[in-house]
C-alpha cells in the first residue's frame, strides 16, 4: 500500500493524487517532450513531495507510460465519436480524419506514444489502450473492404498513411513551412485520406 502524502505548505489536498499526478505529467509532457520530462519537476506542479510519483508509478517511464496510454484512450475516444453509425469507406474516412486531428492538437503525446524509449510498450495498461485504438481502425477498414478479417497488409498501409500524413503536417507546423502556413492542416490532409481510403476498398489482394 502507497504511503498517504503529506499535504505541502501550501495546502494542497488532492482527493486523487495519481489522477493529479498523471494531468501534471501531460501538461509537463506538453511543454517539454518526454525528454525534458522529470518527476521531481512533475511532484512539484502538483503540489506534492517529490518522492509522490514513485509510490504509485514507480519511475519516471511508469508515470510517462500512463500518460501515454491515456493518449491512446483520448485517441480511441475521439475515433469512436468521429465515426459515429458511418459504415463502409465513411468509416475509415471519418476516423482518418480523427486520428489527424488528434495529433494535430495534441502532437507531443503522439510522439510519446509512438516514438519515446521512455515507454514501456510491455506495460499492460498501456497494451490495452494501444489495441482498443488499434481495433478501431480495423473495424473500420473491415468495414470499408467488406471483409471480415483485414489482412495484415491493408492493415499497415491505411495506418502508416494516417500517421504519415499526421506527422508530416505536425513538422511542418513546427518548421513554419510556408504552406503549412497559409493552408488548413486538416483540408491538405483530407485528400491524402480519400485516396488511402479509395486504395484500400479496391485493393485485391
Amino acid at each position: 500500500m502507497a504511503r498517504a502524502v503529506k499535504p505541502t505548505k501550501r495546502g494542497y489536498h488532492h482527493g486523487d493524487l495519481p489522477e493529479a499526478l498523471a494531468k501534471a505529467a501531460e501538461a509537463l509532457v506538453r511543454e517539454a517532450g518526454a525528454s525534458g520530462f522529470s518527476l521531481r519537476e512533475c511532484a512539484r506542479r502538483a503540489g506534492v513531495a517529490h518522492s509522490a510519483p514513485g509510490h504509485h508509478f514507480g519511475d519516471a517511464g511508469g508515470l510517462l507510460t500512463e500518460v501515454a496510454a491515456r493518449g491512446f484512450d483520448r485517441l480511441t475516444a475521439r475515433m469512436r465519436e468521429r465515426r459515429g453509425d458511418a459504415e463502409g469507406p465513411e468509416a475509415l474516412q471519418r476516423i482518418g480524419m480523427a486520428y489527424v486531428d488528434f495529433a494535430l492538437s495534441d502532437p507531443a503525446v503522439l510522439q510519446l506514444m509512438f516514438h519515446s524509449d521512455r515507454v514501456d510498450c510491455d506495460n499492460a495498461r498501456f497494451k490495452r489502450a494501444g489495441e482498443a485504438a488499434f481495433g478501431e481502425l480495423v473495424s473500420a477498414v473491415a468495414s470499408t473492404t467488406g471483409r471480415p478479417s483485414p489482412d495484415e497488409g491493408t492493415l499497415r498501409f491505411a495506418w502508416s498513411a494516417v500517421h504519415g500524413v499526421s506527422t508530416l503536417l505536425i513538422n511542418g507546423q513546427r518548421q513554419g513551412a510556408a504552406a503549412a502556413r497559409r493552408a488548413n492542416p486538416l483540408a491538405l490532409a483530407e485528400g491524402t485520406i480519400r485516396r488511402t481510403v479509395h486504395a484500400v476498398r479496391t485493393f485485391r489482394g
